[in-house]
């Protein structure tokens, strides 16, 4: 197969008010229409800005409903979700995690009057929006079916309307604006934004290249950003790393089960979780580690409702060589990388090479998660549902995940290494 064209950003500044020091830059390749499965609206509680509230819950919603008469429809967030946020109050989830306006798969606040009337964020979705030094970067989030599978026409395609929705965001929270001041190529290396296009140019570059499989190609992402801070020292990558290999050979070590089990939990939850087990738990990982190097590490489980699967049954599994199927998990990648959603800034002040390893590992447990759901449905296939309903999980948790300074520093040791990663990689296969 051939290298996919180019996915160059397209630049649209045809907006008033935008201009060369805030271009909106648009993925190609990205589709977005909203499928109407109404599955969207369910499994969070929607928040809302004061406004928000202020302007729906005046209205005599049981009059115009029987499913909303006398409901309790919402609920003020406490003290800590507040934090950091532009919200106050948020939608309570019926008894079935529900939207209580979802109404016949179609938003009852929208069909009633119009979509300005619907919470910000609701108006907004599926659509980020990431300011960045060189301008806003639009992607569409994967809580969306019809982001995963696709649908619709090219966001290049729609860039009128993108920019209704850059022009509401930007209204919406005006004093949102990431910090990028610091920006590192690994800890304690600094990295200038333009340096940064650069290598991202690179990583989109390989990504790209659909002759080889979607795990080598971000084997050898991993290599070319080792090899860049190697550059920077003055050495080499040794010339036995250059070439990539990947199967049984790399083999997990215990405290890769620890890391693998805290980032699973986070990423894959059995139930609900609380404001103290939603994080990434630095001083739980250390005390696991030095546990797993007194030869006391659990092994990596996977769970499929209330079954659970070792890694040996899991990695069983097959994954079908479908390009339709493919596609999704190449999508995510790239989505993030263009989006610049996996480090500083854009996710947990992460240095590159640790933010994109990250990715990396997330990807791996995203695919055995599709695994040990097609082996909680007692098949040894994965279906496309697997990867839509795992995928969707996997964002979901990814936007609701912080990490403090601990959980960050914790992250900057354990995923450094080009070899980890081919171990994580190789569980894939």
């Amino acid at each position: 197969m051939a290298d996919r064209e180019p996915n160059l950003p397209e630049t649209n500044l045809s907006e008033p008010g935008l201009g060369e020091s805030q271009p909106l830059h648009i993925p190609e390749g990205i589709n977005y229409e909203c499928t109407g499965c109404g599955r969207c609206c369910s499994g969070w509680a929607v928040p809302m800005t004061a406004a928000d509230y202020e302007r729906i819950s005046a209205v005599d919603w049981g009059s115009l409903h029987k499913k909303l008469n006398g409901a309790d429809l919402f609920r003020e967030l406490k003290d800590h979700e507040k934090e950091g946020s532009p919200y106050t109050h948020a939608i309570k989830p019926d008894e079935e995690g529900l939207c209580p306006f979802l109404v016949n798969n179609l938003c009852f606040i929208h069909s009633s009057f119009e979509s300005k009337t619907k919470p910000s964020i609701c108006q907004l979705f599926p659509y980020n929006f990431n300011e960045a030094p060189s301008g806003f970067y639009s992607t569409v989030s994967f809580v969306s079916v019809g982001a995963v599978l696709n649908a619709g026409k090219p966001l290049t395609e729609q860039r009128d309307y993108l920019n209704q929705k850059f022009a509401e965001f930007k209204k919406m929270y005006p004093d949102h604006h990431p910090n990028w001041s610091r920006i590192e190529l690994c800890k304690e290396v600094p990295l200038t934004w333009e340096r940064y296009l650069e290598i991202e140019a690179e990583l989109l570059r390989i990504l790209q290249n659909d002759s080889e499989s979607l795990e080598m190609r971000l084997a050898h992402m991993s290599l070319f950003v080792v090899g860049e801070y190697l550059k920077g020292r003055g050495s080499d990558i040794p010339e036995a790393q250059l070439k990539i290999e990947l199967g049984p050979k790399h083999q997990l070590k215990p405290i890769e089960h620890v890391l693998l089990k805290e980032l699973y939990r986070l990423y894959f939850p059995e139930k609900t979780l609380n404001r103290a087990e939603s994080n990434f738990s630095a001083s739980k990982f250390m005390q696991s580690s030095m546990a797993a190097k007194m030869g006391i590490a659990p092994q990596l489980k996977l769970r499929a409702g209330d079954k659970s699967f070792n890694l040996a049954d899991v990695k069983a599994v097959t994954l079908p060589d479908l390009p339709e199927l493919k596609d999704i998990f190449y999508r995510f990648i790239y989505q993030r990388i263009f989006g610049k959603l996996y480090f500083g800034a854009g996710f947990g002040q992460l240095s590159l090479m640790v933010g994109l390893h990250h990715l990396i590992t997330a990807y791996s447990l995203w695919v055995l998660q599709c695994k040990a759901a097609a082996l909680g449905r007692g098949v040894f296939i994965v279906a496309p549902e697997d990867i839509v309903n795992t995928g969707r999980m996997l964002e979901k948790r990814l936007g609701d995940m912080t990490f403090d300074g601990y959980a960050a520093g914790a992250l900057e040791m354990e995923l450094q290494s080009h070899g980890r990663v081919l171990r994580f990689l190789s569980m894939c296969l």
